[in-house]
């Protein structure tokens, strides 16, 4: 075998291996990520009844408020929070596997009834 081709062949077993490198420990360099799609940032809600929406990727263990929940296969989560009235933080927690932790809040606003 030539150097040229000894030089190619290596060249490709290093970008092969240094790709599957990157794609295996993403997790460990970026970290969990979380998002709350609902309810929105300062909404208004009439009733202290919600439906938290929101998806979460790399994460290890998730908390909302402090309980534990779970996500499906896609990443998504729906949880229901009975709120209390007035302002409310809705607070979704993600730690990592390689012991990261990322927050995410929400401000809400129940109306207080009548």
């Amino acid at each position: 075998m030539n150097k040229r081709a000894f030089a190619l062949l290596l060249c490709l077993l290093l970008i092969v291996f240094g790709t599957y490198f990157v794609f295996r420990f993403r997790g460990f360099v970026i970290g969990p990520q979380i998002t709350i799609l609902e309810p929105e940032e300062g909404a208004l809600l009439a009733s202290p009844r919600v439906t938290v929406r929101g998806t979460g990727k790399d994460a290890a263990r998730l908390e909302l408020d402090g309980r534990p929940i779970y996500v499906d296969e896609s990443g998504a989560f729906e949880e229901a929070l009975l709120l209390a009235p007035g302002l409310n933080i809705i607070e979704l927690k993600a730690e990592g596997r390689f012991g990261r932790t990322l927050r995410e809040q929400k401000m809400v606003m129940v109306r207080q009834s009548e």
